[in-house]
């Protein structure tokens, strides 16, 4: 017979009854982590996280009731004392995060056709202000070449952006 004191529950004190008991609350928990994790990767986003760290927690101290009620439910307490700071700001941080939208990256693509269409309306401007410095029409036919180049890539660009999604 094992002495574990005033915190063992009353059926676990034969050692014949818990060292079983313990690789049993191993192995278990070992398959209800692997399979907690696996739901969660399924979930991630969508809900708060921090209510599926609370349900583990809460799994393990039913666990940990099976050998010992009342450490149990001394970890309860001092779980909830700091667990709950840790939630509310879960949810505080999850709602800013949700009214601020995040900016996925744009394609190589894109952002090529980003420089193109830049780099034609800087040569618009300049044409357009060599038109009207010298009335000289050719620039003006130059310009309009620009026009096109920019009307092009903005399609091509908005055609990228359909497809990514």
């Amino acid at each position: 017979m094992v002495n574990l004191g005033d915190f063992s529950n009353e059926y676990v004190v034969n050692s014949h009854v818990l060292l079983p008991l313990a690789v049993a609350i191993v192995f278990l928990l070992i398959i209800f982590g692997y399979f907690y994790n696996r739901l969660m990767d399924t979930l991630k986003g969508k809900e708060h996280t921090s209510l599926y760290v609370v349900g583990g927690v809460i799994v393990t101290i039913v666990a940990a009731t099976l050998i010992s009620w009342k450490s149990a439910f001394l970890f309860t307490v001092l779980f909830s004392l700091d667990g709950i700071f840790m939630i509310v700001g879960e949810f505080r941080r999850t709602e800013k995060q949700a009214k601020s939208p995040r900016r996925r990256r744009m394609p190589y693509a894109a952002n090529g056709l980003i420089d193109a269409i830049k780099m034609s309306a800087v040569e618009l401007n300049r044409l357009i202000g060599q038109y009207l410095q010298n009335n000289d029409p050719r620039k003006l036919n130059e310009a309009q070449v620009e026009v096109a180049k920019i009307l092009i890539s903005s399609t091509e660009l908005k055609n990228i952006q359909i497809n990514e999604k």
